[in-house]
């Protein structure tokens, strides 16, 4: 336990001695990161406030309803973090240069695994507690509720809920890694992006947020009142639904009852705890010797030049054929990048086929603006993950090596822009093809799937040119895992710049929309000029800015590597 402390202790040190070094890099990062931070803050705030107080007092559609959006919500979140925290987790645990000196020392393979554990869980996690404590501010001041509240519901309601999803992760990894070599990577891999595509199916056939809503509705006007007898039994044991029964009761003055769900959660994270260290205990040391193994036969296997092999002629300028199979690979040979690939593309696959059947008709003009924007803001939201994900890390991927690369007879210009290209063309394919599959039913309105099709291509734009370009300028060569990369501070910077870039796509384009809409359904008077106007200003924007972005990061290839 001494080590373990010990060691803990000086990685806080490293971390505030490196974060607030006087330079002026890092003090303008700080500033910046302050005064987005704190303004994504306040945005969440509002944002959860108004909203909150849209649907109760204005909508009147009850806290019951409330609640179990809430509870969904929360449903996709825990997924969320489980996925990450699986792909994380092998990048931490198996393929960290960490692990292997710490194993040198006189570290026992318990304690090196619960610094690793607790190193990643709140590495991935200050940001969402900034974010959550927002919402929670949000949400409580509606209820005019005093700070015993909001400290308990983040310590004890959210911090183990995140450490059940997280604790399952690492419980999964550790025994896919263990048995990989026994039934193939590949096949586990498929097995486990099967499973959680039926567990996501199956919980929203079982929830459906639209019957829910109604068989609520029903009963209209007496919408506040428990409806617990609609949920089904299989939900009543997730965690997502003990945090939501909590708040619904802590609202209602039952403290009882909204503490007995609120021990259940600690208990259940003390025991997936518990459950997590005596399973590390047992086949940490075994699975990385696993890995290790998997990872020599993979190399001693000797196959015929594959797609994209180095061997193969290509049809294409030798140069430029080589450093496209140069991305290629430098891809494909982390299994991180290309098993969260795999399973981002499966996801995004059911949700086209998904939000096709959803009518975003609605006969008040209002309600549809909001039907509209919710999914081209969804659609945009999933763009921007992706790009985050993917290209911010894309030049730090290249390695301490990348001298080798620049010092080729090839214009640094053109590496940057080859990589560009690569990842501009499938995120605007992906772009369209989610406008074509969620606007279905407005195939009446070409206008309406037009503009959405103009300003998600915008959003693709921005996306990649930013973090391409910030990628660039922020790279870490020294990080091997990428998902670390897409996590860290400037990468946090990043997406909150994304955020209020959506922001702005919303005060641009919600009073045009809204007019439009009073037009089609009340034909109340409308200049359609407003909404070419709005549109066509929010994509010069997002040219402007996107190729400052580029500009920025092509001048980035200039400096000394």
């Amino acid at each position: 336990m001494n080590v373990l402390i010990h060691i803990t202790r000086f990685k806080i040190l490293s971390f505030l001695k490196l974060s607030f070094e006087l330079k002026a890099k890092n003090i303008f990062r700080n500033l910046a990161s302050v005064i987005i931070f704190g303004g994504f803050a306040f945005g969440a705030y509002y944002a959860t406030r108004v909203g909150t107080d849209y649907l109760l007092d204005t909508a009147k559609l009850g806290s019951f309803l409330l609640h179990r959006f809430l509870s969904m919500m929360l449903f996709v979140y825990f997924v969320s973090i489980n996925v990450g925290n699986i792909i994380v987790s092998y990048a931490t645990f198996y393929r960290s240069t960490e692990i292997q000196y710490y194993l040198t020392k006189p570290v026992s393979y318990t304690e090196l695994f619960l610094i690793k554990f607790f190193d990643n869980f709140f590495y991935s996690s200050s940001a969402f507690f900034i974010f959550a404590f927002a919402v929670l501010l949000g949400y409580g001041s509606h209820y005019h509720m005093g700070w015993v509240f909001y400290l308990r519901t983040l310590f004890l309601m959210l911090i183990p809920f995140m450490l059940i999803a997280g604790c399952l992760a690492v419980i999964m990894i550790l025994f896919l890694v263990r048995y990989a070599g026994h039934i193939g990577v590949k096949k586990l891999v498929a097995l486990l992006t099967i499973l959680y595509i039926g567990f996501l199916t199956g919980y929203f056939t079982i929830t459906s947020p639209l019957k829910l809503v109604a068989r609520i509705l029903q009963h209209y006007p007496n919408l506040d009142q428990y409806f617990g007898y609609l949920d089904h039994w299989v939900t009543k044991y997730f965690p997502n639904y003990w945090i939501a029964e909590s708040l619904y009761w802590t609202m209602k003055g039952d403290h009882s009852l909204a503490l007995s769900y609120t021990i259940l959660l600690v208990i259940t994270a003390l025991v997936v705890f518990g459950v997590m260290v005596i399973v590390g205990k047992k086949i940490f040391y075994p699975s990385w010797l696993a890995s290790l193994e998997y990872g020599s036969k993979r190399n001693d296997t000797t196959e015929k030049p594959r797609i994209f092999s180095l061997e193969k002629e290509s049809k294409i300028d030798l140069q430029s054929s080589v450093l496209l199979k140069k991305e290629f690979w430098q891809f494909v040979r982390e299994p991180s990048q290309w098993i969260h690939l795999v399973i981002i593309t499966l996801l995004v696959l059911l949700f086209m086929v998904s939000i096709s059947k959803i009518n975003l008709k609605q006969n008040m003009p209002f309600l549809q603006t909001v039907s509209y924007m919710v999914v081209l803001l969804f659609n945009s939201f999933l763009i921007v993950s992706i790009a985050l994900r993917f290209i911010y890390p894309s030049m730090s991927i290249e390695g301490p090596n990348f001298w080798s690369v620049l010092s080729a007879p090839v214009l640094r210009r053109k590496i940057f822009i080859l990589k560009y290209l690569l990842w501009l063309l499938p995120v605007l394919i992906l772009s369209e093809l989610l406008v074509l599959f969620s606007h279905r039913s407005l195939i009446d309105y070409p206008i309406l799937i037009g503009t959405a099709a103009i300003l998600t291509a915008a959003v693709a734009y921005f996306s990649v040119s930013l973090n391409l370009g910030m990628g660039s300028y922020f790279a870490d060569f020294k990080e091997k895992n990428p998902i670390r990369v897409a996590s860290s501070q400037n990468a946090t910077l990043i997406f909150l710049l994304s955020i209020i870039y959506l922001t702005i796509l919303v005060a641009s384009t919600f009073i045009p929309l809204n007019g439009f809409f009073g037009y089609i359904l009340k034909s109340v008077p409308y200049e359609f000029n407003n909404l070419f106007i709005s549109t066509g200003t929010f994509l010069l924007i997002s040219l402007m800015a996107g190729t400052l972005f580029l500009i920025a990061g092509i001048k980035t290839m200039r400096r000394d590597y």
